[in-house]
């Protein structure tokens, strides 16, 4: 399997140390990439994800420490992986695999407070994210609204991440 430029090293200790697997990959975005894998510490496949900034990676860990917390397991219908465990120094996440309609990826969100962008920044980022949705758009803006109910503010909203 080919890895990702600039995670050969961080995979290479995390396989090792905890003899895990890695299967397929589900992707890499600007906050990290993801596998599923398989190990003897958890009894089903799971998915993995590296970061390679710590500032995204605390950010995603917040978020799913957050969602545990609160118990949740769906938004709106919407499956939420479930944290399994983290690592501070390799800087990865486990978490369980889910099949749509989910809600995932978390490294661009924040707690508490909302980016800080200015009114014209939102503006375009709410037209850009009404045409990437279509029709499903109404359902997203419920689901960003539960999120921040919980005090969780998503920046990072696409089709990818938020599928019906």
């Amino acid at each position: 399997m080919e890895l990702p430029a600039g995670y050969e090293k961080q995979i290479e200790i995390y396989r090792e140390r905890f003899d895990v697997e890695l299967l397929d990959s589900l992707g890499t975005g600007t906050q990290g990439t993801v596998f599923t894998a398989q190990s003897p510490r958890h009894p089903t496949f799971y998915a993995v994800k590296f970061h390679l900034r710590k500032v995204a990676y605390e950010r995603e860990v917040g978020v799913y420490l957050r969602l545990q917390d609160l118990e949740v397991t769906e938004v709106c219908g919407h499956q939420v992986p479930q944290l399994l465990a983290y690592d501070d120094e390799l800087l990865t996440i486990e978490m369980t695999t889910v099949s749509p309609p989910f809600c995932l990826d978390f490294g661009g969100a924040y707690l508490d407070q909302p980016p800080d962008y200015t009114p014209e920044v939102w503006r375009d980022w709410r037209e850009e994210k009404s045409e990437d949705f279509g029709d499903n758009w109404p359902a997203v803006l419920e689901i960003l609204d539960e999120f921040r109910w919980m005090g969780i503010h998503i920046a990072d909203v696409n089709p990818g991440n938020i599928r019906f």
